[in-house]
């Protein structure tokens, strides 16, 4: 009895393993095909996609990446002194990055510990960026924007601590013509931010441009298009510090210009010609042998 009991469970055993490999074989195949299909896919380039194809945002690109790529390697620098720099890094970061006009390091009741240049060939006030405690105590950097008879600066500070406080403030400035030189046509680059105009280009609109209520547009939009003084602007926003900068270029002239023909495609070269057989000829029979 008891042998016919232990067949019977060894044969449901061998039933149950046998269609149990079957569908184990299926499940394999399907998780094999959705791993080559979504996971480890095999590497192809669309040749096709020409990326943005808004020749508006492509102009934009051109002009305000240069201008932005510096700015942005500033600002990485600038966010990684925590501390109280000395006068060395100070004029370190000023040589490299020959647009900043200067670099004072401030205590946080406003007095000036340190700057470079020792003489400064122009005054500023700091008292407008250290109302912005509460930004600095979380580690965050602030900017303004000044315009007086001497033109327009730009300030952005960036918080230092001792023993874990707020102590003070590392404040570098420059004049945005300093920077915007490094677009490749300036005069089709306008600068503005939510605190004023920087740079108004050369189509006489950074003014209107300025005027715009940019801290309601900004609220939902990074990106867009604005028609007004019968230019039709395309922009594209970014913070510094607790403001947003807006560079902003006319686009009615390249969106309006004929595309390019199409270049033909150069024959196909011909197919490589088969080369002789390396191969040693075979060797003539000797007929003097008998």
């Amino acid at each position: 009895m008891k042998r016919t009991v232990l067949a019977a469970i060894a044969a449901i055993v061998c039933l149950c393993i046998l269609a149990g490999c079957g569908t184990m074989k299926t499940q394999w195949r399907e998780t094999r095909k959705l791993y080559r299909e979504y996971i480890n896919t095999d590497p192809s380039i669309d040749f096709s996609d020409q990326g943005i194809s808004d020749k508006g945002l492509q102009r934009l690109a051109a002009l305000m990446m240069p201008v932005d790529e510096r700015l942005l390697a500033m600002l990485r620098t600038l966010g990684s002194q925590d501390a109280a720099p000395d006068p060395e890094w100070a004029q370190q970061l000023l040589s490299a990055n020959a647009w900043l006009s200067g670099i004072a390091v401030v205590d946080a009741s406003g007095a000036i510990v340190g700057q470079v240049p020792s003489t400064p060939m122009r005054p500023l006030d700091y008292a407008s960026l250290l109302d912005m405690a509460d930004r600095y105590k979380v580690r965050k950097m602030g900017a303004r924007v000044v315009s007086d008879e001497m033109g327009t600066v730009v300030m952005i500070a960036m918080p230092f601590f001792k023993e874990n406080e707020w102590a003070g403030l590392v404040v570098v400035n420059f004049d945005p013509r300093n920077l915007v030189r490094f677009s490749p046509d300036p005069n089709a680059l306008v600068v503005v931010s939510t605190e004023g105009l920087l740079w108004a280009g050369g189509a006489g609109q950074g003014e209107s441009l300025a005027a715009l209520k940019w801290s309601d547009i900004l609220k939902g939009e990074v990106q867009g298009d604005i028609r007004t003084g019968g230019g039709e602007y395309v922009w594209q926003a970014r913070y510094l510090g607790q403001l947003e900068l807006v560079y902003l270029t006319d686009a009615r002239e390249v969106r309006a210009a004929k595309p390019e023909p199409k270049k033909e495609a150069a024959p196909a070269p011909e197919p490589n010609k088969a080369l002789p057989s390396t191969e040693p000829l075979p060797q003539p029979t000797d007929l003097t042998t008998p």
